[in-house]
């Protein structure tokens, strides 16, 4: 039976006597993946539904096809593979089935030709119906690529994210991949998140091609999935979520899927009423449930986490933890950078650069960010389309990233870093390597 912990970590280790606010960060941490299980192939069970609508003709559709051959040879004998293509027809091109070969991928699109609207959700939903009924032990993903805009069969987002989240319950996920300049980021954004899978986006095969590594080694390494977290806070605490986080019906929070020797984490703060001096004030405990892949429910549960009350200037001079306090900074810049993609959208030059220069005082002394806000400051001078679409994807990934458990400072871009792709930090989420590496499967 895997063993996750829970535990919750303060920005600092007291809090104000006064009274006020203090950011914890929750985390979930997989044990290191035992020897045993190392040699063991996680079955996957893939739909790869590919757009073929009249914009994407020529080099969009070209890059599309590559990018499917190359998620073919990714593949192993023990996984199953189905490809649907749609305009405003659906079509499956291959039923799901074993792999037998690449090639034999390959010869399927090789007639593929573009023309007609975009069904959006009706290629995905066929994906998603070749592989209902899967069984236990193995991974079900949708991978949808795009090009445009929905604009034939059912195109609103809200209801669309309803069908994913439906079909999530069934053991269905979706990733998206957004491909070229003209993709709805926010249909493909919403559909993974609802989806329980990830997001990507790049304009060329090659800007993906990391992309793919990523979602397999990730696949590969699952060991729960189905995380929620419950937060029990103590009297006189009150709990606000920072960043962009996902709240069940029934009150619990939503975390991403964990891999072995990783954690998934989500940021809180922490308002707290007065206390007397140096008496110690109980704040909060958390209960998780997750599934192991092979369907075993798993709990855990953090204790109560409690800290003494310190006058308001011996809390000011405690040290911050630095792995707290950067990561509170990477979900508070995915929400301010919000208001820096609106104005680009707008066209408004001049506020956009004043709010970058806000986003350049706040956030620049921590590395990665400051990483980032130099590549939005090129695509804002050189590109302003594709930097609205890098804003709102650094936004996901900043707020709903794995890291491992022991994650070392950002000290430059990790693309080609010899750590799993599924943690590493990029400078640029449109962006990876330059030229196809076969993932660790």
């Amino acid at each position: 039976m895997i063993e996750p912990t829970v535990l919750l970590s303060p920005v600092k280790s007291a809090v104000p006597a006064e009274g006020g606010v203090i950011e914890v960060m929750v985390r979930v941490q997989a044990p290191d993946q035992p020897e045993t299980s190392k040699a063991k192939i996680t079955a996957k069970r893939l739909a790869l539904v590919v757009d073929r609508s009249g914009s994407m003709d020529g080099q969009p559709l070209h890059e599309a096809l590559r990018c499917v051959s190359h998620i073919a040879g990714c593949m192993t004998p023990a996984d199953q593979l189905a490809v649907v293509v749609y305009d405003n027809q659906v079509d499956v091109l291959m039923p799901l089935a074993p792999v037998k070969s690449a090639d034999s991928v390959r010869r399927a699109i090789a007639g593929v030709q573009s023309g007609g609207n975009t069904n959006l959700f009706g290629g995905w939903e066929a994906g998603a119906k070749q592989l209902e009924g899967g069984i236990d032990a193995s991974i079900s993903r949708v991978i949808l690529l795009s090009d445009g805009q929905a604009n034939n069969g059912l195109c609103d987002i809200a209801p669309i994210e309803k069908h994913c989240s439906e079909w999530l319950a069934k053991g269905v996920t979706t990733t998206t991949v957004g491909l070229g300049r003209g993709f709805n980021e926010d249909l493909m954004i919403a559909m993974a998140r609802a989806g329980g899978g990830q997001q990507y986006y790049g304009q060329t095969a090659e800007d993906l091609y990391d992309s793919f590594d990523e979602e397999f080694q990730l696949l590969q390494s699952l060991c729960l999935r189905g995380l929620h977290i419950k937060l029990i806070p103590a009297p006189g605490v009150i709990i606000e979520p920072v960043g962009l986080v996902q709240q069940a019906t029934d009150g619990t929070y939503h975390l991403s899927d964990l891999a072995w020797g990783a954690e998934s984490w989500m940021m809180l703060r922490l308002h707290v009423s007065p206390t007397a001096v140096n008496q110690t004030r109980d704040l909060l405990a958390a209960s998780l449930q997750a599934t192991t892949l092979e369907g075993e429910t798993v709990t855990a549960h953090a204790a109560m986490l409690s800290l003494p009350a310190l006058e308001a200037a011996a809390f000011a001079a405690l040290p911050a933890d630095q792995a707290v306090h950067d990561r509170l900074q990477e979900v508070e810049f995915a929400h301010a950078s919000q208001a820096l993609r609106a104005l680009v959208q707008q066209g408004d030059t001049q506020g956009a650069r004043k709010i970058m220069k806000q986003l350049q005082t706040r956030f620049g002394a921590h590395p990665w960010l400051q990483d980032k806000l130099q590549q939005l400051r090129e695509l804002a001078e050189r590109d302003p389309d594709m930097m609205v679409k890098e804003v709102r994807f650094s936004a996901m990934r900043m707020s709903t990233r794995l890291s491992s458990k022991s994650e070392a400072r950002y000290s430059g871009d990790e693309t080609s870093d010899a750590i799993p792709a599924f943690l590493r930090k990029k400078s640029q989420e449109g962006r990876g390597k330059q030229k196809p590496a076969n993932p660790t499967v």
